[in-house]
């Protein structure tokens, strides 16, 4: 039995993103988010190429690192790592209404285990959520019984699903 005392975190730093086209993936995020570039963060190899940005998104304490990884992001595509929240359903049906105005392709607003939620894909194919909350926080979720994520390929993409028995 470990008896040491974990050290603590005090948050996340920021998140990263692999992403194919690094100019296409940042203007993406600016449109459809609002993101802000920031420009001091950004990483150059020995030759001067650009190949990382940061950027923050409004609404997220944590920034987000887009990188040039096109290998990376191909095998993510259809894998859902981020998942954002908002305040209600109402919220939902802004974002899906947003979405359409910018022609980002993206799930109806959908029954998912843990609420209602909607999911776009970015220009890689990757998935976002966006997912409402109960009063009083993701701690109020009440999980359904049975499978909380049915066949919908937006609630369970095939590079997300389990192993199956048998």
């Amino acid at each position: 039995m470990n008896t040491s005392r974990t050290p603590a975190l005090s948050g996340l730093h920021h998140l990263k993103l692999p992403v194919s086209d690094l100019d296409a993936s940042l203007d993406w995020f600016q449109r459809v988010f609002a993101a802000q570039h920031l420009p001091q963060f950004d990483h150059f190899d020995d030759n001067g190429a650009r190949y990382a940005v940061i950027i923050a998104i409004p609404g997220l304490s944590t920034p987000l690192e887009l990188r040039w990884a096109p290998g990376a992001a191909i095998a993510m595509r259809g894998c859902d790592p981020i998942n954002l929240v908002v305040e209600s359903t109402e919220e939902l049906h802004a974002w899906a209404r947003h979405l359409d105005s910018l022609d980002v392709e993206h799930s109806s607003v959908i029954q998912g285990g843990a609420g209602r939620l909607l999911v776009l894909a970015d220009p890689d194919g990757i998935y976002i959520r966006i997912a409402d909350v109960p009063a009083g926080g993701v701690e109020n979720i009440i999980m359904p019984q049975g499978n909380p994520e049915p066949d919908n390929p937006w609630l369970n993409p095939p590079p997300m699903q389990h192993p199956q028995n048998g």
